[in-house]
């Protein structure tokens, strides 16, 4: 190939970049015009001078950008170019010039040649790439306030918990060292006992509901449909908070009379989780005397034909929500001070954590409010029905008669023996049964196997246990556990409390080669989940591997005999 046919190929490439492109001789301020496009030969053809500076100098004055006049003059000074030419093969600068179309963004670049006091001057828009850099600016600048705003979050969080995990630990670690101080003096001692109790019962609460939430947040809570009695549901709700209605002295009303269809499918545990929030609010903020009312109403038509709307509402007269406050009322760790001083304290996720499983619900929730009035909270839901036997939808007159499709029983509630964590329910059942609790007879002769690798959790248990009148064997893991009962004889264990997450075999690979054992009398053995593991999930996938009851830690005295002599039954 030629060398001149070479060299035009070379320059023609590089001219496609620019729409302006001159040879500047910085000896003589002279240039010679190499490329120029229509739109620049329009806008800048009346600027053009003899010499190069006079041009430059006409064009900074006519077209370019004010902010950015002093950078552009202070860039074709023939001095200057020569100076930055001389150090480096190449100059450039970026500035904004105003156009047709507005102001838009230029780039001159200025490159020596090979030809002594020769440069090649060429100039392009760039407003496309710096409209995306500047897109991508903004999206990082977001990213990084987000990051920030996390940071933020994270760092108030911290204080919160900290403020709000210290207020009960300091009251265990205190009442701790009183109890021992005063070993005896009985009243002392139990006094201190009860005050343990409860701070770590309040302690237990707020790790709780962190979880939640931050399952919540994360997307991770499920919602299920199960069948489900909301008369049932509102009285287990009474029964839950009866102890601090009575201590307290306050009046609760529960009315359900305006529910035509009782019986829904849906997540039990969520729509309770929700009222407790609201109504344990209520009780913190309504004085002794005062009035609290839970009323659940079935509203006419809903979204979908096979739905109905039911309305839950929370109400009292308790010392209300200020305005200022009323807007904040659910977000995370938002708790409104000064009002009832200090006595009451909580994590400020009750209302966020109700709002969360609401939204993922499809419902939505509203607050209204006046200061020393009371409050009332309204949440609205959509449930599927179930009529009758063999129809599990309704239709327009159903809903208009209101009356009730035969196989309908006041009392037809679904009686799923299911495992619950609730450890209030379990409570409740228990103290339903009254003295028979106290009959030895289904404990006497019973030996259980405890699974657990920590060494505190083994002696509490055992010694909660043995206080009952259980025999309790031990294994530190799951292996040991198979080990001690393919050796012992046939129904030698009555059950097995089995921990979660434990080294060398855990708890579920050990209940299913429980369950593969080739002697139905070991296979069949009652095996009772133990754990810290607090999730729905982890219930499912202990119900899949064949466990049989499940019990949270830490372990309710009460919830865990109570699952005992319903499983031992």
């Amino acid at each position: 190939m030629e060398m001149k046919k070479m060299q035009r190929m070379i320059l023609e490439t590089l001219l496609r970049e620019y729409e302006m492109a001159l040879m500047l001789d910085l000896c003589n301020d002279s240039y010679e015009i190499v490329k120029l496009s229509p739109r620049f030969a329009k806008s800048l053809s009346a600027h053009f001078k003899d010499k190069f500076s006079a041009t430059m100098l006409d064009i900074a004055d006519h077209c370019v950008y004010s902010y950015d006049y002093d950078l552009f003059i202070s860039a074709i000074g023939l001095s200057s170019i020569k100076n930055k030419l001389e150090s480096d093969d190449y100059h450039g600068i970026v500035f904004r010039a105003i156009t047709s179309r507005g102001p838009e963004y230029f780039r001159m670049r200025m490159i020596m040649t090979q030809e002594s006091g020769m440069a090649f001057v060429g100039v392009s828009c760039i407003q496309d790439e710096m409209s995306r850099e500047l897109q991508q600016r903004k999206l990082f600048e977001g990213a990084l306030d987000r990051a920030r705003s996390a940071d933020s979050a994270k760092s108030t969080f911290l204080t919160n918990m900290s403020h709000d995990i210290r207020t009960p630990m300091n009251a265990i670690i205190g009442f701790t060292n009183i109890a021992a101080a005063h070993l005896d003096n009985t009243e002392k001692v139990r006094d201190s006992l009860d005050k343990i109790r409860t701070s770590s019962s309040h302690l237990l609460s707020l790790i709780n509901n962190v979880l939640d939430m931050s399952r919540i947040e994360s997307g991770r809570v499920t919602i299920s449909e199960e069948r489900c009695d909301l008369r049932v549901l509102a009285a287990n709700v009474q029964k839950i908070l009866q102890t601090q209605i009575t201590n307290k002295e306050l009046t609760f009303i529960v009315d359900t009379s305006r529910i035509i269809y009782p019986e829904v499918y849906c997540d039990e545990t969520r729509i309770t989780q929700i009222l407790l929030n609201l109504l344990s609010n209520a009780v913190k903020y309504t004085g002794p005397g005062g009035e609290i009312q839970l009323e659940i109403i079935q509203r006419p038509g809903g979204g979908n034909r096979k739905y109905c709307k039911y309305e839950f509402i929370v109400s009292d007269n308790g010392i209300g929500i200020s305005k200022d406050f009323l807007s904040r009322v659910f977000e995370p760790f938002e708790r409104e001070s000064g009002r009832i001083g200090n006595t009451s304290y909580g994590s400020g996720l009750g209302m966020s954590i109700a709002k969360g499983i609401v939204d993922l619900m499809g419902g939505s929730i509203r607050v209204e409010s006046e200061e020393d009035a009371g409050t009332r909270f309204t949440v609205e839901l959509e449930f599927r029905p179930f009529i009758g036997k063999d129809r599990e939808e309704f239709n327009e007159d159903d809903e208009k008669d209101g009356d009730r499709t035969d196989g309908q029983s006041a009392d037809g509630q679904d009686t799923n023996d299911s495992d619950s964590d609730d450890l209030a329910v379990f409570r409740n059942s228990l103290m339903k049964k009254g003295s028979q609790d106290n009959e030895a007879g289904w404990i006497e002769g019973r030996r259980l196997l405890l699974v657990e690798d920590n060494p505190l959790n083994r002696e509490i248990a055992v010694e909660m246990l043995v206080e009952d009148g259980f025999k309790v064997d031990v294994a530190e893991n799951g292996r040991i556990a198979i080990s001690k009962i393919v050796s012992s004889d046939p129904w030698y264990y009555s059950a097995v409390l089995m921990d979660i997450q434990m080294p060398v075999m855990d708890g579920y690979e050990a209940t299913k080669n429980i369950r593969a054992l080739p002697d139905r009398s070991r296979a069949s053995i009652p095996i009772i989940a133990m754990t810290a593991n607090a999730f729905k999930e982890d219930r499912t996938r202990a119900a899949d591997c064949g466990m049989d009851a499940y019990i949270t830690k830490p372990v309710d005295v009460l919830a865990l005999r109570y699952v005992l002599r319903r499983v031992l039954r």
